[in-house]
Protein backbone atom coordinates (compact mmCIF):
# COMPACT_ATOMS: atom_id res chain seq x y z
CA UNK A 1 0.00 0.00 0.00
CA UNK A 2 2.80 2.43 0.90
CA UNK A 3 4.51 1.76 -2.44
CA UNK A 4 1.28 2.57 -4.30
CA UNK A 5 0.85 5.86 -2.41
CA UNK A 6 4.48 6.79 -3.02
CA UNK A 7 4.15 6.03 -6.75
CA UNK A 8 0.89 8.03 -6.90
CA UNK A 9 2.54 11.07 -5.28
CA UNK A 10 5.47 10.86 -7.70
CA UNK A 11 3.02 10.63 -10.60
CA UNK A 12 1.07 13.71 -9.41
CA UNK A 13 4.30 15.68 -8.91
CA UNK A 14 5.41 14.75 -12.45
CA UNK A 15 2.10 16.01 -13.83
CA UNK A 16 2.46 19.30 -11.95
CA UNK A 17 6.01 19.71 -13.27
CA UNK A 18 4.79 19.18 -16.85
CA UNK A 19 1.96 21.66 -16.41
CA UNK A 20 4.35 24.21 -14.92
CA UNK A 21 6.86 23.75 -17.77
CA UNK A 22 4.13 24.20 -20.35
CA UNK A 23 3.32 27.54 -18.79
CA UNK A 24 -0.22 26.54 -17.94
CA UNK A 25 -1.92 28.61 -15.33
CA UNK A 26 -4.35 27.73 -12.60
CA UNK A 27 -7.96 28.78 -12.17
CA UNK A 28 -8.61 31.54 -9.68
CA UNK A 29 -11.27 30.83 -7.07
CA UNK A 30 -14.09 31.52 -6.74
CA UNK A 31 -14.95 30.71 -10.33
CA UNK A 32 -16.88 33.35 -12.25
CA UNK A 33 -19.05 31.12 -14.40
CA UNK A 34 -20.51 34.04 -16.34
CA UNK A 35 -17.06 34.75 -17.76
CA UNK A 36 -16.70 31.06 -18.64
CA UNK A 37 -19.61 31.44 -21.05
CA UNK A 38 -17.54 33.85 -23.15
CA UNK A 39 -14.48 31.64 -22.88
CA UNK A 40 -12.42 33.48 -20.29
CA UNK A 41 -11.77 32.38 -16.76
CA UNK A 42 -9.53 34.26 -14.36
CA UNK A 43 -6.18 32.59 -13.87
CA UNK A 44 -3.68 32.67 -11.03
CA UNK A 45 -0.11 31.64 -10.34
CA UNK A 46 1.03 28.33 -8.91
CA UNK A 47 1.62 29.91 -5.49
CA UNK A 48 -1.88 31.43 -5.49
CA UNK A 49 -3.35 28.07 -6.48
CA UNK A 50 -1.57 26.37 -3.59
CA UNK A 51 -2.82 29.09 -1.22
CA UNK A 52 -6.39 28.57 -2.48
CA UNK A 53 -6.10 24.82 -1.88
CA UNK A 54 -4.77 25.41 1.64
CA UNK A 55 -7.70 27.71 2.42
CA UNK A 56 -10.13 25.06 1.16
CA UNK A 57 -8.46 22.51 3.45
CA UNK A 58 -8.77 24.88 6.41
CA UNK A 59 -12.44 25.77 5.95
CA UNK A 60 -13.69 22.33 4.88
CA UNK A 61 -15.11 19.93 7.42
CA UNK A 62 -14.04 16.27 7.05
CA UNK A 63 -16.73 14.45 5.11
CA UNK A 64 -17.91 17.61 3.36
CA UNK A 65 -16.25 16.74 0.04
CA UNK A 66 -17.93 13.76 -1.53
CA UNK A 67 -15.51 10.90 -2.17
CA UNK A 68 -12.80 12.49 -0.03
CA UNK A 69 -14.10 12.03 3.47
CA UNK A 70 -10.76 12.99 5.04
CA UNK A 71 -10.42 16.27 3.07
CA UNK A 72 -10.47 19.22 5.47
CA UNK A 73 -9.56 19.90 9.06
CA UNK A 74 -11.06 19.32 12.50
CA UNK A 75 -11.12 23.03 13.29
CA UNK A 76 -14.92 23.08 13.03
CA UNK A 77 -15.37 19.91 15.06
CA UNK A 78 -13.46 21.56 17.88
CA UNK A 79 -15.16 24.95 17.57
CA UNK A 80 -17.52 24.51 20.50
CA UNK A 81 -15.50 21.90 22.39
CA UNK A 82 -15.54 23.20 25.96
CA UNK A 83 -13.36 20.67 27.73
CA UNK A 84 -10.13 21.07 25.78
CA UNK A 85 -7.07 23.11 26.66
CA UNK A 86 -5.87 25.70 24.16
CA UNK A 87 -2.55 23.90 23.60
CA UNK A 88 -4.38 20.62 22.94
CA UNK A 89 -6.76 22.41 20.54
CA UNK A 90 -3.83 23.95 18.66
CA UNK A 91 -2.07 20.60 18.39
CA UNK A 92 -5.22 18.75 17.25
CA UNK A 93 -5.87 21.34 14.53
CA UNK A 94 -2.19 21.43 13.53
CA UNK A 95 -1.91 17.67 13.16
CA UNK A 96 -5.21 17.46 11.27
CA UNK A 97 -4.20 20.21 8.85
CA UNK A 98 -0.71 18.83 8.36
CA UNK A 99 -2.11 15.40 7.51
CA UNK A 100 -4.53 16.95 5.01
CA UNK A 101 -1.85 19.12 3.42
CA UNK A 102 0.54 16.21 3.01
CA UNK A 103 -2.22 14.14 1.45
CA UNK A 104 -4.01 16.70 -0.75
CA UNK A 105 -1.36 19.25 -1.67
CA UNK A 106 1.44 17.34 -3.43
CA UNK A 107 2.85 20.54 -4.92
CA UNK A 108 4.36 21.36 -1.51
CA UNK A 109 7.16 19.56 0.28
CA UNK A 110 9.03 20.14 3.54
CA UNK A 111 5.83 21.51 5.03
CA UNK A 112 5.82 23.15 8.45
CA UNK A 113 2.68 24.40 10.12
CA UNK A 114 1.96 26.68 13.05
CA UNK A 115 -1.45 27.18 14.67
CA UNK A 116 -2.08 29.75 17.41
CA UNK A 117 -5.37 30.39 19.16
CA UNK A 118 -5.86 33.76 20.86
CA UNK A 119 -8.66 35.68 22.53
CA UNK A 120 -10.21 38.72 20.87
CA UNK A 121 -10.78 41.67 23.15
CA UNK A 122 -12.69 44.84 22.34
CA UNK A 123 -9.44 46.78 22.63
CA UNK A 124 -7.66 44.63 20.02
CA UNK A 125 -7.10 45.69 16.46
CA UNK A 126 -9.67 43.02 15.60
CA UNK A 127 -12.14 44.39 18.14
CA UNK A 128 -14.30 45.72 15.30
CA UNK A 129 -15.14 42.08 14.50
CA UNK A 130 -17.05 41.93 17.79
CA UNK A 131 -19.42 44.72 16.72
CA UNK A 132 -20.48 42.74 13.63
CA UNK A 133 -20.21 39.24 15.13
CA UNK A 134 -20.66 39.42 18.92
CA UNK A 135 -20.28 35.65 19.43
CA UNK A 136 -16.81 35.51 17.93
CA UNK A 137 -14.32 35.34 20.76
CA UNK A 138 -11.22 33.65 19.40
CA UNK A 139 -8.89 33.92 16.46
CA UNK A 140 -6.93 31.00 15.05
CA UNK A 141 -3.80 32.18 13.24
CA UNK A 142 -2.51 29.58 10.81
CA UNK A 143 0.83 29.73 9.04
CA UNK A 144 2.06 27.20 6.48
CA UNK A 145 5.57 27.13 5.09
CA UNK A 146 7.13 24.81 2.58
CA UNK A 147 8.85 24.43 -0.76
CA UNK A 148 7.00 24.43 -4.07
CA UNK A 149 8.16 21.11 -5.48
CA UNK A 150 8.25 22.01 -9.18
CA UNK A 151 10.31 25.18 -8.78
CA UNK A 152 12.12 24.72 -5.43
CA UNK A 153 10.77 28.13 -4.37
CA UNK A 154 10.04 28.92 -0.74
CA UNK A 155 6.33 29.20 -0.02
CA UNK A 156 4.55 30.90 2.88
CA UNK A 157 0.83 31.21 3.58
CA UNK A 158 -0.86 32.83 6.54
CA UNK A 159 -4.52 33.30 7.42
CA UNK A 160 -6.74 33.97 10.38
CA UNK A 161 -10.01 32.23 11.14
CA UNK A 162 -12.45 33.72 13.64
CA UNK A 163 -14.38 31.25 15.74
CA UNK A 164 -16.99 31.14 18.47
CA UNK A 165 -16.13 30.45 22.08
CA UNK A 166 -14.51 27.22 23.12
CA UNK A 167 -15.70 27.95 26.64
CA UNK A 168 -17.49 30.79 28.41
Amino acid sequence: MAIVIFAYKRYIRAIYRCINKLGMSYLKLPLDLSSALVGTLQRCSLAESVAQQLMLLIVSHPGEVLGREDFGSVIWELEFHQLIKIKDWEEDVRSSLLESILRYEPRLRDVSLEVRLSEIDEGDADGHILSKHPYVRRRASIQVRGIIDSSDEAFSFQTQVYISPLSQ
